[in-house]
């Protein structure tokens, strides 16, 4: 689905938060007011932090691939279409507001790869536990 690119902002950490307009028309002149918020962050540059293995560079790599994706979606349901730019420039300014600051702290790609790495990890686990359970009952 192709979102409607709004705005790239540079933040202190080096990421580059990109904003999107993902509205749609619901029916006669009311629209789903939707932005998205995304930052391509790249596992390589929490390597460090990570592993000091080759091999445990290449379990993260393929894991995660190069890089994770963090995302955020505000939406408004209902809104009067003359109405539907200022709501949305409204939800842009309240995420900016209040999440940039967090966004940019140095520590926080870090933070998000270590958590995405955990997540799939306990994914790999349990599908392991089920294929594993599964083999036993037959």
């Amino acid at each position: 689905m192709e979102h409607n690119f709004v705005k790239a902002m540079e933040l202190k950490n080096s990421l580059k938060l990109k904003i999107y307009d993902n509205s749609k028309k619901m029916a006669g002149d009311r629209w789903l007011v939707s932005l998205i918020a995304r930052i391509k962050i790249p596992v390589d540059a929490t390597f460090k932090l990570l592993s000091d293995s080759d091999s445990g560079k290449e379990e993260i790599t393929r894991l995660l691939g190069s890089e994770v994706l963090f995302e955020q979606k505000r939406e408004r349901f209902f809104i009067d279409e003359k109405n539907k730019e200022s709501v949305f420039n409204e939800l842009c300014d309240n995420f900016v507001k209040s999440t940039i600051s967090y966004l940019s702290l140095p520590g926080f790609p870090e933070k998000f790869v270590i958590m995405k790495l955990k997540e799939e990890k306990k994914k790999v686990f349990l599908e392991a536990a089920a294929s594993q359970y599964r083999s036993e009952q037959n």
